[in-house]
């Protein structure tokens, strides 16, 4: 009788076995929520991350850390090159990036002339720019393309495939707009993608445990207030564009995708003095129980910027596995982080001056030198270099010129 058990439960297994690889074969139905993007089909890819500092990423890579974005920088082409001026809208640059233009030849960021003959600024949406970006060339060409939160597209523009803004700011037109129009492109993508914005104020405190250390006395007792809110929309914001970036190379599909992740400079901004308290501590005057409570703080703040770049290099890793096998990758900033500065007296000056002069990019593919480097680049010739790899040409000269040195 035993016996019978058992052999029937064996039969059960097999069936089961059998049915489960029947099934994976045929494919099955799948739903609008289970649609997924597919493997190998994106032909360009380029990550914006607000904030990203160079130094850092060799730092936290020393261990074995951050695989992606150490790659790229060992395998790739690197290029070096001077920020725009401080205290300008972050709008300006990202743009710059993508046209190739100066600010004050791109008619966002520069000047014109109002009704009354006054010079007065341009304003800061797409209907304004006078030039081409990547994306439209690409949506010219007949390429498809995805462009998820990307600084100074706000509101959307029609492509030739998908356009979403930035999360803070559909974040804020949701609650005062009814109209999904200047959110996201097409109308057939509206519903599906407005859904993908979450609220930052959703997020618990135990959704942001991975950026701590939990192994202090009392660790979520450290993330409340601005340490929390920052840290909740930073997170909330990256993960909503990296699910839609996902989202849509499986459907409707694209060929070029770029995305742009804004939280690290906010990270960073925020909890830099929490993983360097000694030299901040150095310069200031505080009792004994204020420091030692700012000390306990950084055991378990010390570790948010770190564990941040490595949710980075992990989503950048996700995305990088969307990419066709000859496909182009570039990874760009406008600024990097030189830290907490102290003034004058010595108190340091947190979330003030904490901007290098300096950006990078990085890219890989193809048509791409690897381990070229130009330390002396314009942050004008990003685009028209990634034009050129992409088979793209704009209809006007450029500010920027095509970086032959990095090319094969």
């Amino acid at each position: 009788m035993k016996r019978d058990r058992i052999l029937i439960l064996l039969i059960t297994i097999v069936v089961v076995a059998a049915l489960a690889v029947f099934m994976s074969k045929r494919g099955g139905e799948t739903t609008q929520d289970d649609v997924v993007a597919g493997e190998g089909t994106l032909s360009l890819i380029v990550i914006g991350i607000e904030g990203l500092e160079p130094e850092l990423v060799e730092r936290f890579s020393a261990d074995g850390g951050l695989p992606h974005l150490s790659s790229l920088m060992e395998e790739g082409a690197v290029g070096r090159f001077a920020s725009l001026e401080r205290g300008i809208d972050v709008e300006i640059p990202w743009t710059s990036l993508v046209t190739g233009m100066r600010p004050e030849n791109q008619g966002i960021g520069g000047t014109r002339i109002s009704r009354r003959g006054e010079v007065v600024p341009s304003p800061l949406v797409p209907a304004h720019r006078t030039v081409d970006t990547i994306w439209t060339l690409l949506s010219s060409a007949g390429r498809t393309v995805g462009v998820i939160g990307w600084p100074g597209a706000w509101p959307v523009e029609e492509v030739n495939g998908v356009m979403a803004g930035p999360h803070s700011r559909v974040i804020l037109d949701q609650y005062h707009n009814g109209d999904v129009s200047g959110r996201i492109y097409p109308e057939s993508q509206q519903a599906v993608l407005d859904a993908m914005y979450p609220d930052p104020s959703t997020a618990r405190r135990v959704d942001l445990g991975r950026f701590i250390n939990l192994d202090t006395m009392n660790p979520y007792e450290a993330l409340i207030g601005q340490n929390y809110v920052t840290l909740a929309n930073s997170y909330v914001g990256d993960a909503a564009h990296a699910a839609i970036a996902q989202r849509i190379t499986g459907d409707p599909g694209v060929e070029a995708l770029m995305v742009h992740f804004l939280g690290l400079d906010g990270v960073s901004q925020r909890f830099w003095h929490y993983m360097e308290p000694e030299r901040v501590l150095g310069g200031v005057t505080l009792t004994t129980e204020a420091r030692e409570e700012m000390l306990v703080q950084a055991e378990t703040l010390g570790v948010v910027i770190e564990r941040y770049y490595q949710y980075l290099d992990e989503t950048l890793g996700e995305i990088l596995e969307l990419a066709a096998d000859d496909a182009t990758i570039a990874v760009v900033t406008e600024h990097g982080y030189k830290g907490v500065e102290l003034d004058w007296v010595g108190n340091p000056r947190l979330g003030h001056d904490m901007h290098s002069d300096r950006g990078v990019w990085i890219m890989k593919g193809p048509s791409i030198r690897p381990g070229a480097r130009v330390d002396d680049c314009e942050m004008f010739d990003f685009a028209p270099t990634l034009m050129r790899v992409a088979g793209i040409a704009p209809a006007i000269e450029l500010d920027g010129r095509v970086l032959d040195e990095v090319l094969r």
